[in-house]
C-alpha cells in the first residue's frame, strides 16, 4: 500500500527537524596557536582575540591575535590558566585557575593582575565562562552547572541534567554562554548541546574539527574550539553561529 499525502508530510517534517537538531558547522576562522603548554580557551574584547595555556605555571602565558588570527604578541602570567573571559560590565579580562581562583588582568602587557575570588566548591578543572552582561559565571560539572554572582561571588543557582562529555579532557567541566544559550559539548564525538538561559535543551551541533575538552568558548560572537597543541602547535577553529 501506497502512503498518504498526509503521511509523507509527517515523515518530511520529522526528517527535517531531525536535521536541525543535529546541525553540521564547519569553521569559519581557523588560525594556529603556539602555546608552550596547551591550548587551553579563548575569548574577545569585539577587537582582539585572547588565547590562554594551561599546564605549567612557569610557562603560563595570554596571546593576543587580530580576529583573523594574526597574531599580535604572548604575555607571561605564572598562572595555570583553565579560562581567559572577557568581561563587558568592566570591560578586563579574567582569568579563572586550576586552584579554583579567578583573577582580573589589570595590565596585560606588564602581566598585572589582581585576585578576585575563590570558588572552592567548583571542580578544580573548571573552564568557567562569563554572561554575555557580565553579571554571573558559570561552572560546569559533569552536568551540572553552578551559577554564581559576579558581584559578590556567591552561588546563585544550579542547573542539572545538561548532556556532556563524561571525562574532563573530553569536555565534562567546559562551558560557553552568550545572550541567549548555554552551550555544553563532548569533545570526543564532537558534538555541541544548546541549551536556553533556563537549561531546557535546543539542539545539538556536530563540529568537523577541533576537539580538546578544555577548549569550548565563545568570542566575538562566535563558538570556538581547539585541536590542542601538546606542548607544541595547536590550532583554534571559530564557528559561525548565524
Amino acid at each position: 500500500m501506497k502512503p498518504s499525502f498526509k503521511l509523507l508530510v509527517i515523515c518530511s517534517i520529522l526528517f527535517c527537524a531531525g536535521i536541525a537538531s543535529a546541525q553540521n558547522l564547519t569553521p569559519r576562522v581557523v588560525f594556529k596557536d603556539t602555546p608552550q603548554t596547551h591550548n587551553m580557551h579563548i575569548t574577545s574584547d569585539g577587537q582582539y582575540l585572547y588565547t590562554c595555556n594551561g599546564g605549567k605555571p612557569a610557562l603560563g602565558q595570554i596571546s593576543k591575535f587580530t580576529l583573523d588570527g594574526t597574531k599580535i604578541g604572548s604575555y607571561p602570567f605564572e598562572l595555570d590558566m583553565r579560562s581567559v573571559m572577557y568581561n563587558p560590565s568592566d570591560k578586563k579580562l579574567y582569568i579563572s585557575t586550576y586552584g579554583k581562583e579567578l583573577y582580573r588582568i589589570d595590565d596585560l602587557t606588564q602581566g598585572v593582575y589582581s585576585l578576585v575570588y575563590e570558588f572552592p566548591g567548583v571542580n578544580e578543572q573548571a573552564t568557567p565562562a562569563i554572561s554575555a552582561n557580565g553579571k554571573l559565571i558559570y561552572f560546569m560539572e559533569f552536568g551540572e552547572l553552578s551559577v554564581y554572582n559576579m558581584k559578590n561571588g556567591e552561588l546563585k543557582t544550579t542547573l542539572s541534567g545538561l548532556k556532556c562529555a563524561d571525562e574532563v579532557a573530553d569536555g565534562g567541566t567546559a562551558v560557553a554562554v552568550d545572550k541567549k544559550h548555554i552551550y555544553t559539548w563532548d569533545g570526543l564525538q564532537q558534538k555541541v548541546y544548546v541549551y536556553d538561559l533556563k537549561g531546557k535543551y535546543q539542539k545539538e551541533l556536530k563540529l568537523n574539527q577541533g576537539d580538546y575538552g578544555f577548549s569550548l568558548a565563545i568570542a566575538n560572537g562566535m563558538l570556538w574550539v581547539s585541536t590542542d597543541g601538546n606542548y607544541e602547535e595547536g590550532t583554534w577553529y571559530g564557528y559561525s553561529l548565524d
